[in-house]
């Protein structure tokens, strides 16, 4: 993957326009978890709607999204630097926080990572209860740095999932990823 140009969103903000090259979306619903899509928009495509499909007015969703006519990618900023005011204090004010990326690739995987492992593991069974495949023990795509933004909810761990084109492309494979992480995160609030 190509170097991000911006470490942090302060350096961003001062050389992209807001609504003009990036927009930011925000629904706080008063829920204990956040949704969020930090690539959104031009930049990871179709990870926002995957975020709002799964936040569905019942969650928190927060989307950063490039709206460039070319090269949104410069808006890439890597998730544990990602420090957008309205974000951080989206995801800080909740339990956990689901981030949603993107990967390449033609197959059908979602990478699974982020620190709350019971958390992954209730979304492993529902993403392959619908028949999308979660590679066991890759090596890509941990989230394990307690910066990354799915891991600074108010306790500490998150998930982060890292959905192949393959699947993304797909409108019926977004449908189904959105009800696979729903039921997940029911079960899992159930559970804690």
């Amino acid at each position: 993957m190509a170097r991000d140009i911006y470490s942090c969103f302060a350096e961003l903000e001062n050389h992209e326009e807001q609504n003009k090259d990036y927009k930011i979306s925000i629904s706080d619903v008063g829920s204990t978890i956040t949704i969020i899509a930090p690539h959104g928009g031009k930049i990871e495509p179709g990870t926002s709607d995957i975020a709002r499909k799964i936040a569905a007015e019942r969650y928190n969703c927060y989307c950063f999204e490039g709206i460039k006519k070319d090269n949104n990618r410069c808006l890439h900023i890597t998730s544990h630097k990602f420090d957008e005011p309205m974000a951080v204090k989206l995801v800080a004010a909740a339990l956990t926080a689901v981030a949603i990326h993107a990967c390449t690739g033609n197959e059908k995987y979602i990478y699974l990572g982020g620190l709350d492992k019971a958390l992954k593991d209730v979304i492993a069974d529902e993403l392959e209860n619908r028949k999308i495949i979660v590679p066991k023990g890759h090596g890509r795509f941990k989230g394990l740095n307690p910066d990354n933004i799915c891991n600074r909810g108010a306790n500490g761990k998150g998930v982060q999932l890292e959905i192949t084109r393959g699947l993304r492309d797909e409108l019926i494979s977004r449908q189904l990823i959105s009800e696979a992480v729903r039921a997940a995160l029911t079960k899992y609030c159930w559970n804690s």
